[in-house]
């Protein structure tokens, strides 16, 4: 072998090396990403769990002082800026058999929470707790579905402390420049407990 010879293999030896560590970032990197978006998508479709749980629990007392089903039509700035307050059955972090869940959207820049909020309290009021569902959330949008009039029709906002809706749709908007999972962005449609 000459030198010409040895030179040139070492030198193709290098680009093969190259190339392969290259593929191997490439690999890792490809994989970091699909993670992430899987991690992603797994939080998502927890906190609509989360949520069509709490809203499937959703009921109604015979107590007159007892929580409304209270959803309220509201704006900020050009975006929709709804809230709803409701008495719920399912499961929440309180483990109250019983909760009343407010969920509303947090802008408050003395709060260190962002987002869609929810706000759980027992139903006598003596625990409350606090808890951010989706930070990227900036906008919540509900509305309520009834049959009263015998067909289906959509309204803006709901206050009974007698009926509930057949359903209820949420919305969420993200900031401006910023970016919900996918799953977030698609309307989150759930059918009552007492109505089903």
């Amino acid at each position: 072998m000459t030198l010409l010879e040895l030179m040139v293999a070492l030198t193709i030896t290098g680009f093969t090396m190259t190339a392969g560590y290259g593929a191997f970032a490439s690999i890792i990197d490809h994989r970091a990403r699909a993670e992430s978006q899987i991690e992603a998508v797994t939080r998502a479709a927890a906190q609509r769990r989360v949520l069509a749980e709490w809203l499937g629990g959703a009921r109604l007392t015979v107590d007159q002082d007892g929580p409304q089903f209270q959803g309220l039509d509201g704006a900020y700035e050009t975006r929709p800026d709804d809230e709803l307050t409701f008495l719920t059955t399912g499961a929440t972090p309180l483990g109250a058999a019983e909760t009343v869940v407010r969920l509303y959207i947090d802008r408050d820049s003395l709060t260190p929470e962002r987002g869609l909020m929810a706000e759980l309290s027992t139903r006598q009021g003596s625990v409350r707790e606090r808890v951010e569902i989706e930070a990227h959330a900036d906008a919540l949008d509900l509305r309520y579905v009834t049959r009263m009039l015998g067909h289906a029709e959509w309204l803006p906002s709901w206050i009974s402390s007698t009926v509930l809706p057949v359903g209820v749709e949420l919305t969420l908007t993200p900031q401006p420049g910023d970016t919900l999972p996918p799953l977030l962005r698609l309307p989150i449609t759930v059918p009552l407990g007492s109505t089903r």
